[in-house]
């Protein structure tokens, strides 16, 4: 009986590190079948798709979000913050989200409500690149209405051409008192 129980344990203290591996905290997996079965495609970071993927079920990490989009080019977009496994979804593109910044630190300029004091913030510049850390336009800061990713890359792209700049290489998502505004863009002269 001891031998048993010894060979069990031994075999399970085996089998958990692979599942423990079978799936990286940042990867989501698209199933083409319902309850996370059939083929699969495990994604660690933004792609697009050759081919239409039709996924029935999706496998997101705790704590991890991301955007399923029916365009090539991240449009039409469904966000999922959890597993589902049961649905059906044509996928031509998709990429992880960030979590929508909630806070800023007491007395930083992020901290203010709608209205920039002083005119447009302060930037970093250099020779590629810009990064701004509250965007604003006459002094407001940049409203997300939908408060979706989506939109806040259209809103960063239109933001940074406005300045001279080919496209936005990164955008975030702050909330402030309710209300959904547009921060850490990175200008650039190209597309990552």
């Amino acid at each position: 009986m001891l031998k048993r129980l010894m060979f069990g344990a031994v075999a399970i203290a085996a089998i958990l590190p692979a599942a423990a591996a079978a799936q990286d905290s940042r990867e989501a997996t698209l199933y083409d079948r319902g309850n996370f079965k059939g083929r699969s495609l495990r994604l660690d970071s933004p792609t697009r798709f050759p081919d239409v993927f039709t996924a029935r079920s999706v496998q997101i990490p705790e704590g991890q979000a991301w955007e399923l989009c029916s365009g090539n080019n991240f449009t039409g977009c469904r966000e999922f913050t959890g597993s589902s496994k049961g649905m059906v979804i044509n996928v031509r593109s998709a990429r992880p989200v960030a979590a929508v910044i909630t806070s800023a630190p007491p007395g930083s300029p992020a901290a203010s409500v709608g209205t920039v004091s002083g005119g447009p913030w302060p930037s970093l510049r250099g020779l590629a690149s810009e990064y701004f850390i509250a965007p604003d336009v006459g002094g407001n800061r940049i409203a997300v209405a939908t408060g979706k990713s989506e939109e806040a890359s259209r809103l960063a792209e239109e933001f940074c051409r406005a300045r001279g700049w080919r496209t936005s290489a990164h955008e975030r998502l702050q909330s402030i008192g309710g209300r959904t505004y547009l921060a850490d863009v990175l200008c650039s002269e190209a597309r990552e």
